[in-house]
């Protein structure tokens, strides 16, 4: 019978076959193929820096972290938010909605999404539990799940702070290329019509153009 370790470290939850296993592999393992093994398990990509940590600054004016920006590039990259309109247009949207990044979860309680069938909020708590999470607010349990499943993260099921904390850019991301933002970004869009399609209105369009301006004087 043979495995693979990333499976092992995938399912591992602590319980004690698992971790006799991993003794016995630690025990077992020369020390020299340890100490390569830890050094290229936490050499993280560094991924293609396509907005800066000053021009992020700029338009927020206010400090953004060295955590803020790196999530923020791993986002831009993985959903190919790469050319100017792209970057400008998402840019832009998720400052309006998240207040320039100081609102990653949404504010209200999640009580109004309790039982919320078409959420896929199936079980008591999950309104809260599933509430808005990132900068574009991923919401209800069947959107934690797809965003889940994208991501191969289990944790995300924890919920809404967890999303918050780790993957506000990531979730926005997510919804973005899910609902075809880059494809309408591509035809060259006013920033209104990329507002219906995130607000389903015009809710802080003056905001959102702001924004968009500060986007195209940095990039």
């Amino acid at each position: 019978m043979t495995g693979k370790f990333t499976d092992a470290a995938k399912y591992f939850i602590e319980e004690q076959h698992q971790i006799n296993a991993f003794e016995y592999l630690q025990e077992n393992t020369p020390p020299h193929i340890i100490e390569e093994f830890f050094r290229i398990y936490r050499t993280k990509l560094t991924p293609n820096t396509l907005f800066t940590k000053s021009q992020l600054e700029f338009v927020w004016k206010r400090t953004v972290t060295d955590l803020q920006i790196q999530e923020l590039n791993e986002c831009l990259n993985t959903f190919q938010i790469d050319t100017h309109p792209r970057i400008c247009h998402f840019i832009s949207q998720i400052s309006h909605e998240s207040g320039a990044g100081k609102w990653v979860k949404e504010l209200a309680s999640g009580d109004a999404y309790e039982g919320r069938i078409d959420l896929g909020n199936t079980i008591p708590g999950d309104g809260r539990k599933y509430k808005g999470a990132g900068y574009i607010q991923l919401t209800g349990r069947s959107n934690y799940q797809a965003f889940s499943n994208y991501m191969n993260d289990p944790k995300i099921m924890n919920g809404v702070d967890y999303v918050a904390e780790k993957y506000p850019a990531t979730s926005a991301g997510f919804w973005w290329a899910n609902n075809k933002m880059n494809e309408l970004c591509d035809r060259n869009p006013t920033v209104e019509q990329v507002t219906r399609r995130v607000n389903g209105g015009l809710n802080g369009l003056s905001d959102r153009k702001m924004y968009y301006q500060r986007c195209l004087s940095v990039i």
